[in-house]
């Protein structure tokens, strides 16, 4: 490195630390003079025991949202004063068509599925790949499916959407699938997996979702960034929601996109080289990935112990912590995800994460670890913990009225001679509670400003009057939806550190007309914690009520509210009225577009998974090539010996069409028997024929 390169290096440096002292600063002023208002409100009279834990629980509910808050207020400040620069995105695109192509290292991308919808994985791929092809940069890349899929039908499902999209437009870029038999360490084995046997041909790999889509652009950014920083290991970028059809996604993805870019701003502006990975749409160094990022399991048992479920938070750390530098690439468009599509699946996602999170609690003393990966990981564990604090934080404030409400005042005190009138601090709890909506809900509205007086982004959402009602909906959902997720979060938090575990499920993509009958059984607790409230309420502080109106409704009507939010008609109805709209509905980016026409193209209906079983049985060439693939993968079948026997008597004396679903799996695992069942069916076909083969 040459001194002026040196000099740069140390010039940097010294920005970001002064601008971490100035984020911490403002942490600290606005957390400080929000617990001092709130102390200063309740000592008016003395403080008692009560008032002693409100302050112990407000203490750390106030310092979450001042960062928060003065995380997404420099967002919007790194936003309003530094927008996208095309110019840099041309300048990284200006290599494309010369011989630098052939001389850097080659990028896989990687994409695990665990029982997905194969036609939507590879039309997914397919519009990645002709992406990728029209920019003239396919040569450089490899696609890879790793499938971890436990289903035997959605194997071969995926198996054929793998060999038909291979040969829909041949080798560009080159496309690999291999699923494994034993889904060991999950996700992060499979990826691992991947490395240890694939990752020394490749210098960089793009890690994806099976929901997960990017343009070609944003591909080839990422890559040529990565080309340029030889001291980057990851890049990430934040991936905005798409393809919501129900009002509750519709919700989510709309908040992503008018708020989630000041969020990931304003990660980047205090995070700078020690940023942080999401698990996916990142592009990551494969070397230093594999030097560093090598998980061991937790000591004990799970849930908080075994392997980390939120592994990517961990990886980053461990690449920080390396010397490896990990950034976040907020300016970047084009790289995209889906919603859940109803509160039940967000839940159920939730779960998992809230599990992985808790985890990091152990994590976040680890020896040598960088100060922001850990500030990364507490704000992790804190995004679950301060569910239940809030919890706790009402009861007590309800305990607190009601004590209130039941003493009487006391105006002459034994030995005084002159009455005590009672202090009254109504104008600075005001006060106090304006400042705290105001940290809650300003960086929304930093984040409509942005959207309104920007023109292309006010048009793409169908105009200021869109955005406006958009914003106000998407307030009224989120308000009624935040104490369900209160109660729900903090059942997973109590859970895990009472013992329960999380099952690694598939994720549900897509929603069906809901039924109140089991919208009834799933939110009956929280209905019943919201009669429980709307009573105590009632009978202990009545004038509590009007403050509490939205808490109240939310647990009260759980029950139709998730109905009528994972409603895909009442979704329709609102996007054909112009509601919680995004610009990717309005005009598409060409990525998307490729992705449903090959969707469109698929076959009306669906083949029998019997059907798709009995052409690997019977057709040779399809035999074959399933007896390539497993045998690529070196691993052992996972089914007993008898139930291969079993399976493979029954198949030949009744059909392949009459075998259960396990056992085409335990098939469908073992070459050899696939051969053996091959030979013995044709050979039973060609004696009923009378020797004479089809012609």
């Amino acid at each position: 490195m040459n001194g002026r390169a040196f000099r740069r290096q140390k010039e940097r440096a010294t920005a970001m630390l002064l601008r971490r002292r100035l984020f911490v600063l403002c942490i600290l002023i606005l957390t400080i003079t929000a617990v001092q208002s709130f102390v200063h409100v309740l000592s008016g009279d003395g403080l008692s025991a009560l008032d002693l834990a409100l302050t112990a629980v407000f203490v750390p509910l106030a310092a979450w949202l001042a960062q928060s808050f003065c995380t997404l207020t420099a967002g919007a400040l790194m936003i309003a004063t530094q927008r996208f620069s095309w110019r840099r995105r041309r300048d990284e695109l200006a290599d494309i068509a010369s011989g630098l192509v052939d001389s850097l290292p080659r990028v896989a991308i990687v994409m695990p599925v665990y029982n997905e919808d194969s036609g939507r994985v590879f039309a997914g791929v397919a519009a990645m790949r002709d992406e990728l092809r029209a920019l003239g940069v396919a040569k450089r890349f490899d696609v890879f499916i790793l499938s971890d899929s436990t289903d035997g039908d959605n194997w071969l499902a995926e198996e054929e959407a793998w060999d038909s999209e291979r040969h829909r437009v041949g080798d560009s870029p080159r496309l690999f699938y291999r699923r494994r038999f034993r889904n060991i360490k999950r996700k992060t084995g499979n990826i691992g997996q991947f490395v240890e046997r694939h990752g020394a041909a490749y210098g960089y790999m793009v890690v994806l979702d099976a929901d997960s889509l990017m343009s070609g652009e944003a591909i080839w950014v990422l890559t040529r960034r990565m080309d340029a920083e030889r001291r980057t290991a990851l890049i990430q970028a934040p991936p905005k929601l798409i393809m919501g059809d129900t009002p509750f996604s519709r919700m989510l993805q709309f908040a992503g996109d008018v708020y989630g870019p000041l969020s990931s701003a304003g990660l980047a502006f205090w995070a700078g080289g020690e940023g942080n990975y999401w698990g996916h749409n990142a592009i990551i160094r494969v070397d230093a990935f594999a030097a560093c990022c090598g998980l061991p399991a937790l000591p004990g048992r799970a849930p908080l112990g075994g392997d980390i479920l939120s592994h990517d938070f961990v990886e980053a750390a461990l690449l920080r912590r390396a010397g490896w530098k990990v950034r976040i690439a907020w300016d970047l468009g084009g790289s995209y995800e889906e919603p859940p599509p109803t509160m039940e699946d967000f839940m159920v996602r939730d779960r998992r994460w809230c599990q992985g999170n808790m985890q990091h609690g152990r994590i976040l003393f680890a020896r040598g670890l960088h100060g922001v990966s850990r500030s990364h990981l507490l704000i992790g564990i804190m995004s679950y913990v301060t569910s239940p604090l809030w919890l706790i934080f009402l009861i007590l404030s309800g305990m607190q009225a009601w004590t209130l409400a039941r003493a009487k005042a006391v105006y002459f005190q034994q030995g005084v001679p002159w009455a005590t009138w009672p202090i009254s601090r109504e104008e600075e709890a005001a006060y106090l509670l304006a400042g705290t909506l105001g940290m809650l809900f300003l960086p929304k509205i930093w984040g409509l400003l942005l959207a309104i007086f920007h023109g292309p982004t006010r048009r793409a959402h169908g105009g200021g009057l869109a955005l406006v009602g958009g914003f106000f909906l998407e307030n009224l959902i989120s308000a009624l939806v935040a104490p369900i997720m209160m109660i729900r979060h903090s059942q997973f938090v109590v859970s895990i550190l009472t013992g329960a575990k999380v099952d690694w499920k598939p994720q549900r993509r897509t929603a069906d007309k809901g039924n109140l009958r089991v919208a009834l059984a799933s939110y009956k607790d929280v209905m019943v914690i919201g009669i429980a409230a709307v009573a105590f309420v009632l009978w202990a502080a009545p004038s509590l009520g009007v403050w509490l109106s939205p808490v109240l409704a939310g647990l009260l009507g759980a029950p139709f509210l998730a109905m009528a939010l994972g409603d895909p008609d009442l979704g329709a109805a609102l996007r054909r009225r112009g509601l919680l709209v995004i610009p990717e509905e309005i005009t598409p980016p060409s990525v998307l577009t490729r992705m449903e026409e090959r969707l469109a193209a698929r076959p009306p209906t669906a083949e029998a998974p019997e059907s798709r079983f009995s052409r690997v049985i019977l057709d040779p060439g399809t035999n074959a090539r399933h007896r390539a693939l497993i045998q690529a993968t070196g691993e052992a079948p996972t089914a007993p010996v008898e139930v291969m026997e079993r399976a493979v008597g029954l198949a030949i004396h009744l059909g392949p069409e009459a075998l259960g679903k396990d056992e085409r799996k335990a098939l469908l695992e073992c070459p050899e028997r696939l051969e053996q069942l091959h030979v013995a069916c044709w050979a039973r076909r060609l004696e009923d024929r009378g020797g004479v083969a089809p012609g």
